[in-house]
């Protein structure tokens, strides 16, 4: 299987939500995220795929992390938080009964980040 571009694109996410040193903001991690979750629906995988970045923020970690975060930092079907939420929906569909990310996991900490991301992000826009 060829996952080169996912791969590229999951720790391009990674070093986004985890280093001071990344060269993204909220909004590119954003498209980064739907980018990623393009690539995963075009591309023919196996259950192999999900183990891409399994000793840092796995590639099922940063989806389902990131899906949880969107259902709440989204401002309407017309926002891009909401076009990459259902970029992620197409891969990541929790049941009825799920409530958000598994606690003390690494889609958690993928959670956590964005959120932390967001809020800056917004709380700038804010401030202008």
């Amino acid at each position: 299987m060829e996952y080169r571009n996912i791969e590229r694109y999951r720790a391009i996410v990674e070093k986004a939500l985890t280093r001071t040193d990344s060269t993204l903001d909220y909004t590119r991690t954003v498209e980064a995220i739907e980018r990623l979750a393009y690539l995963v629906t075009a591309t023919e995988t196996d259950e192999t795929v999900w183990y891409l970045g399994e000793f840092g923020y796995p590639l099922d970690s940063i989806i389902v992390g990131a899906y949880w975060h969107f259902t709440e930092w989204h401002s309407g079907q017309w926002s891009d938080g909401y076009r990459v939420l259902s970029a992620l929906g197409g891969i990541f569909t929790p049941g009825m009964c799920a409530a958000g990310p598994e606690p003390d996991s690494a889609e958690q900490l993928v959670y956590q980040d964005l959120d932390s991301m967001a809020s800056g992000h917004w709380a700038g826009i804010a401030n202008c």
